[in-house]
């Protein structure tokens, strides 16, 4: 997969090799990913983020795009999603784990299983992209073969190993 200069995968490359075109996506954590998804991808996004000052910034960023008809952005805990079962196609989140508290990762598996209808899509930092991102701040990193065992609990996970991060994809039913 495509990884930017720094070795992290790119988002687009995420999108792209799960085909999520034209679908109907929560992303987790607002960030530019809902912005390249609405753009490049032809999705709807309801992007969430904890941090009122990351949702203020995430609404700006999405009007001055110009894509307020395409991106919902809310306030949300994503160990506590206030959406319904399978509202979601793709639930996806891109480097937040290690964002979690570890006691509440499996809520955050738990919550993102439980409100998509086909796939969960998870991008996190291994060790050496840890180590070069985040190894003096207060983050602990995720341990990644229980992030795969634990996603094994919910249906088939594939996964790709970048550099610095590997993808995790979770099928709740088969993509097209």
């Amino acid at each position: 997969m495509e990884e930017d200069e720094r070795g992290i995968i790119e988002r687009a490359a995420i999108l792209r090799r799960w085909n999520v075109r034209g679908k109907h996506l929560l992303d987790l954590g607002a960030g530019p990913l809902a912005i390249i998804a609405a753009r490049e991808f032809d999705c709807r996004v309801t992007t969430v983020d904890v941090s009122e000052v990351a949702v203020r910034e995430a609404r700006c960023e999405v009007e001055r795009e110009g894509l307020s008809d395409k991106i919902i952005v809310e306030q949300a805990d994503a160990t506590a999603l206030p959406y319904l079962s399978g509202r979601f196609e793709v639930v996806i989140g891109f480097g937040i784990l290690h964002h979690i508290e570890p006691l509440k990762r499996l809520r955050l598996l738990r919550e993102a299983a439980r409100v998509a209808s086909e796939a969960v899509i998870l991008a996190e930092l291994n060790a050496a992209g840890f180590k070069k991102i985040h190894e003096f701040k207060d983050y602990t990193p995720v341990d990644l073969a229980w992030l795969e065992q634990a996603l094994q609990t919910f249906g088939a996970v594939e996964s790709c190993e970048g550099r610095l991060m590997n993808v995790y994809v979770l099928s709740l039913r088969s993509l097209d």
